[in-house]
């Protein structure tokens, strides 16, 4: 990895997590993602993304709100006492009490344009760079 950043590949050197049980919206994702330069961790259901998110090479995330029949709560919680960025996406509004736990994090509702996706994660990532 270079110490200067190349436009194209915007996410050079993350790692970041999607977790996702819709196969298709996963795979778009990724694709959309790992071209950007970002590696890639998958996840489809809340043990899977459970996993990923303690990974230390794990710099953001996406969350789909519902994995299965689970809510990602739980992994959200791992992230956020981490200090890694996320974001969750879903086809319905979070819970109130989701709300109340993770109030500054970004929430895009389905259906999501692929460039909305790039754009909260490349804002994600730019405020953890700033950070660090």
């Amino acid at each position: 990895m270079g110490t200067t950043a190349d436009p194209e590949l915007p996410l050079a050197g993350t790692c970041i997590l999607v977790a996702d049980d819709e196969v298709m919206i996963a795979i778009n994702l990724e694709e959309t993602f790992r071209d950007a330069g970002a590696d890639i961790l998958s996840a489809a259901t809340v043990p899977q993304a459970i996993v990923a998110a303690r990974n230390p090479r794990l710099t953001a995330a996406i969350l789909d709100v519902r994995l299965g029949r689970e809510t990602s709560e739980a992994v959200a919680d791992i992230l956020t006492e981490r200090g890694i960025p996320f974001f969750f996406y879903s086809g319905q509004m979070l819970s109130p009490s989701m709300q109340a736990k993770y109030p500054g994090v970004p929430v895009l509702t389905k259906p999501v344009r692929q460039d909305a996706f790039m754009a909260t994660m490349l804002a994600l990532v730019a405020k953890q760079k700033a950070l660090a």
